[in-house]
């Protein structure tokens, strides 16, 4: 079964432990993570945080695809996503077997 994933409330309650600081402050400080990353990549700067990774602005070209329901063709229009690179350091830490 799989494993329930960290919720924002999980990940402000174990940034408020882990610093020292109450719940309210870790989640002030946690929105304004989150509205910087986004802020940045949007711009189309890359921003990384060193020891976990790189989150990029990515493009997808328009396609044509297949509605899974009824089996018609469709378009998809061009978008753009965040991406993510983990570090060095996450990617050993993932596969600790491929050290060398």
């Amino acid at each position: 079964m799989p494993k329930k994933p960290m919720t924002k409330s999980d990940m402000i309650t174990a940034l408020a432990k882990s610093a020292g600081i109450t719940k309210s402050k870790a989640e002030d400080v946690l929105a304004s993570l989150i509205h910087t990353c986004c802020s940045e990549v949007q711009d189309g700067r890359p921003f990384k945080i060193s020891g976990l990774g790189t989150f990029t602005l990515r493009s997808s070209a328009a396609r044509k695809g297949v509605n899974p329901s009824t089996g018609e063709t469709m378009d998809i229009p061009a978008s753009k996503r965040m991406g993510f690179k983990a570090s060095a350091a996450v990617a050993s830490m993932l596969n600790p077997e491929s050290k060398k």
